[in-house]
């Protein structure tokens, strides 16, 4: 083994190296098993073909994706000829093979929505079944079991030999890069021995010979041709699998010589694909009936990311997820500025409940108009108001979402009323004796201490214990100083577009005051702040002078100072370490001891 190579089967990493012509030249240990060209089996099979009268068991989560391009005729030599079945369908069948006397039982789900797709039978005395579920598909055939994980989709096919029933040929991982998909079985394609010892030998192969692509392909394509000079850390599906590579040239004397594709560390691959899967798993499980109905959902990463990245509040953003998906009244707590209206909006586009959403702010109505505004009122109530009477908010937000924000505003006596429309669900206009039906999610928000509103006598407390079920409870941003930083970029990037300028950027000393701000007025203050700043400065770039806060003196002390720098350096480690926290503590120069008290004291996960 050359030293090249050890060095590269050294490494944490998947990696493999391509010459000019991309020719693959070197392929490490970790990338033969992440695409599985080892076998993994311990049970051995010869090369061959699908043979006339073979049993052929298919399950197949997504016709057409990540099977070997399987299409729906394809199915015709199993006897299928099912003109619904499409695209995209999920599939389990149990068929001959090229034998237009037999009979196929099979099952197909329309859709990506699959959760449970089964079939049982038997064939010439042998009992098989093949199950799709929970992200795996399971397939029995007498005491032998054959499994396969997946996570967007996957195709597992079992061949019999039609005249012994032995089996004679299995899926496992890899079957993209050995061209053995279902639709290239099925299709006539011949397929390659297995045994526990064999290696696919990919060496002096062209790479898309065996790695498959579009854009993983068309970016090597633009290395190889000199129109970019590299990509660091894309994501790219290859060959079925989610992952995230770079592609490194290396030029001697202005000559390309090679590519370097390298994979992020697989282990931390494996572990978000596993995140990802558990958190698809949570949500089918709890709520299948409700996501039938949905055209589509927000990723919860993607929700939660809305708000920031810090763990401070961590809790706070996945508990808003959650509720978010059940139809139930949910309170926002915080201070002022901290985000409760953009949560509630922002639930709103995730949960299932559809309709309209609507918002009311109970500080700015007047106290003689709140029945009237909540509840509506009929024709001749009260002077001055429409002749023809009007619904009011509740009415307005039926079959949707209303906001009630700052809901300790709301005076006593209307708080009973809303009681009575939270318990029974019908609200009773003013000058009316009819009650009218009302499906209406209630979000609500305040930034008091209602447990001692209720104390003091000013919010009921049926009331608020009928609100405050489940509480989502928002910290102040000084709380959250990792999160501050995510704010501020985006803020930098939404601001100019939303008064048409160019964008700016922050001089090191403007970021260092904004983030050595304690922020008494949270992210509404900081969003002030920048704002102003953007749109007033005549620089592309913003200096500390732009910044005009209204408190100086909530600057953060040196010791608060240094200690927000001592953790966002920890936090660019780990980051530029991809999470290793041994290769961390080496480049910061510290013992184990202090770094784990550090992630501690920072509350770094």
């Amino acid at each position: 083994m050359d030293l090249l190579q050890s060095v590269m089967d050294s490494s944490t990493h998947a990696i493999f190296i391509l010459n000019q012509n991309g020719i693959i030249d070197h392929i490490n240990e970790q990338a033969k098993t992440r695409f599985g060209l080892f076998n993994h089996s311990q049970y051995s099979h010869a090369a061959g073909k699908l043979e006339k009268d073979d049993i052929v068991i298919l399950a197949d989560t997504a016709i057409g994706a990540d099977d070997g391009n399987l299409r729906p005729e394809d199915l015709n030599v199993l006897g299928i000829h099912d003109k619904k079945i499409h695209a995209g369908d999920a599939c389990v069948a149990v068929a001959r093979y090229d034998n237009p006397e037999c009979s196929p039982v099979y099952k197909f789900y329309p859709g990506n929505e699959l959760e449970y797709l089964k079939v049982e039978t038997e064939v010439d005395g042998i009992p098989v079944m093949a199950t799709i579920k929970d992200r795996t598909i399971l397939v029995n055939i007498k005491d032998s079991q054959y499994i396969i994980n997946y996570f967007l989709c996957v195709a597992q096919l079992i061949i019999l030999d039609g005249k012994t029933g032995q089996v004679k040929f299995w899926e496992e991982n890899g079957y993209t890069a050995r061209k053995e998909g279902a639709g290239d079985i099925l299709r006539g394609g011949r397929y390659i021995a297995k045994s526990p010892d064999f290696e696919l030998n990919v060496v002096g192969h062209h790479f898309s010979d065996y790695f498959e692509g579009d854009l993983f392909e068309t970016h090597l394509s633009q290395i190889m041709n000199g129109e970019v000079d590299c990509y660091e850390n894309q994501e790219y599906r290859i060959n079925g699998f989610e992952l995230v590579a770079s592609l490194l040239p290396v030029y001697n004397s202005g000559t390309l010589q090679y590519v370097i594709v390298r994979f992020r560390n697989i282990e931390d691959i494996q572990m978000i694909i596993k995140e990802r899967n558990d958190a698809i798993k949570i949500v089918e499980k709890s709520y299948k009936e409700t996501r039938r109905e949905r055209n589509a959902v927000q990723d919860e990463r993607t929700f939660l990311t809305l708000f920031g990245i810090g763990s401070s509040a961590d809790s706070s953003r996945r508990q808003a997820y959650k509720l978010s998906q059940l139809d139930c009244n949910i309170l926002i707590t915080g201070e002022s500025g901290t985000g409760k209206s953009f949560l509630a909006e922002a639930i709103s586009h995730v949960q299932p409940r559809k309709g309209v959403f609507v918002k009311v702010d109970c500080s700015t109505i007047v106290p003689t108009l709140f029945e009237s505004e909540m509840f509506g009122y009929v024709k001749g109530s009260f002077t001055g108001a429409d002749p023809h009477g009007k619904a009011g908010f509740f009415e307005e937000a039926n079959g949707g979402t209303i906001f009630l924000d700052e809901i300790g505003e709301i005076p006593l006596e209307i708080q009973t009323k809303l009681l009575n429309v939270i318990q029974n669900k019908v609200v009773t206009r003013v000058g009316s004796t009819k009650a009218i039906p009302v499906d209406v999610r209630i979000l609500a928000a305040t930034n008091r201490d209602l447990k001692a509103e209720v104390a003091a006598g000013r919010f009921r407390r049926d009331l608020y214990y009928r609100l405050s079920t489940f509480t989502v409870n928002l910290p102040p941003l000084r709380d959250c100083p990792v999160d501050t930083y995510f704010i501020i970029n985006n803020l930098i990037e939404k601001i100019p577009i939303k008064y048409g300028i160019r964008k700016k950027n922050l001089s090191g000393e403007a970021f260092a005051k904004l983030t050595s701000y304690d922020w008494p007025g949270n992210i509404r203050e900081l969003e002030n702040i920048l704002e102003q700043a953007i749109v007033l400065s005549d620089s592309d770039i913003i200096y500390a002078e732009n910044i005009h806060l209204e408190n100086e003196s909530q600057m953060l002390t040196m010791k608060s100072r240094l200690a927000a720098e001592e953790k966002k350096i920890i936090l660019q480690a780990l980051m530029q370490n991809e999470g290793n926290k041994l290769k961390t503590m080496q480049q910061l120069g510290i013992s184990k001891t202090v770094f784990y008290r550090k992630l501690k004291e920072y509350d770094i996960h």
